[in-house]
């Protein structure tokens, strides 16, 4: 069954006459949602980790190539990215049939920054969080078994402290009520 969020915008722009306008809105939508199930292919239960630090995502013509845009808020999730970065573009065209032939990561601007996207859903503005709570003996074993199959060892230790923030940031949000 078709979602009906997606093409709200489009409707609401057609119904004030803005045709193109609602054309450019629906396919902004449709990007965000293939990036979002690209990363969700990719990174399976981590991907609303770097759903929650994209700031913003574009599919455009860049220097005649077509192009994945994607910012972030942390050069750590841009870093990772760019690791994964032909698999999601892989997954971009069999799930999708959506070629892109470029993919660039970049880390936003301090004002972009506080947008995303991906955090609609959440009834907190951003940077209004409950404390973050520590993870016990066997959530951090979790972790490390987890990270222990990554050869590399500086992406090994970062992708750690990303889960264990992540981990102990949802731990707080559960405890808060939110």
């Amino acid at each position: 069954m078709k979602k009906v969020g997606a093409d709200i915008t489009y409707l609401v722009a057609s119904l004030v006459g803005d045709d193109e306008q609602a054309r450019i809105n629906l396919r902004a939508n449709q990007v965000r949602e293939r990036y979002k199930r690209a990363l969700e292919t990719v990174y399976r239960d981590q991907a609303p980790l770097f759903l929650a630090h994209t700031n913003n995502v574009y599919i455009m013509m860049k220097d005649g190539v077509r192009t994945l845009i994607v910012y972030v808020d942390e050069s750590i999730y841009a870093a990772e990215l760019n690791a994964q970065r032909e698999l999601i573009r892989l997954h971009l065209l069999e799930l999708f049939g959506e070629d892109v032939e470029a993919f660039e990561i970049y880390v936003s601007k301090p004002k972009f920054k506080s947008n995303h996207p991906y955090l609609t859903d959440s009834p907190q503005k951003v940077g209004e969080t409950a404390p973050s709570i520590p993870l016990n003996d066997d959530e951090k074993a979790y972790v490390s078994d987890t990270v222990a199959k990554i050869d590399d060892q500086h992406l090994r230790e970062t992708l750690q402290k990303a889960m264990t923030a992540d981990l102990e940031w949802k731990k707080g949000e559960k405890r808060s009520g939110s």
